[in-house]
């Protein structure tokens, strides 16, 4: 009998559950009001706001398939493409709240700034135990 993997977010390293939640929840307030009646997609900066959300899902959608250990193509080292997805977020959600921070900036706004600062510690804890070389896989054999 063929034995089946199990998948446990319990066993999720640390870093990975904190990019998972700060990105679901960033992308969650990128659809309340960041400035008056104007969510994160559109306002000053709508080109920003519309990047860090699709990098934001971009990066959701990658840990998923990482955790469930899609196989990826031939030669895409996963770690440097959700290094990048990562960045992008960061940087674009930065860029979208210096044009809002502006523009009469909402209640959402301040939130996404802390949940891009959790979202780049994560990928900064991530960073730390690639180096060292212990990523637990978040599954059982």
């Amino acid at each position: 009998m063929s034995q089946r993997r199990s998948f446990r977010l319990a066993r999720l390293s640390a870093a990975d559950r904190i990019l998972v939640g700060g990105s679901l929840l960033l992308l969650i307030d990128s659809f309340l009001d960041w400035q008056a009646g104007l969510n994160a997609w559109g306002g000053s900066g709508a080109f920003a706001g519309v990047l860090m959300a699709l990098f934001a899902l971009l990066l959701l959608v990658g840990e998923v398939m990482a955790a469930f250990r899609v196989a990826m193509p031939a030669g895409v080292p996963v770690s440097t493409v959700m290094a990048g997805l990562t960045v992008g977020e960061v940087l674009f959600g930065i860029i979208k709240f210096l044009f809002v921070v502006a523009n009469h900036p909402r209640a959402a706004a301040w939130i996404g700034l802390v949940l891009i600062v959790v979202v780049t510690y994560g990928g900064y804890m991530k960073m730390q135990a690639e180096r060292i070389g212990s990523t637990p896989s978040g599954f059982d054999d």
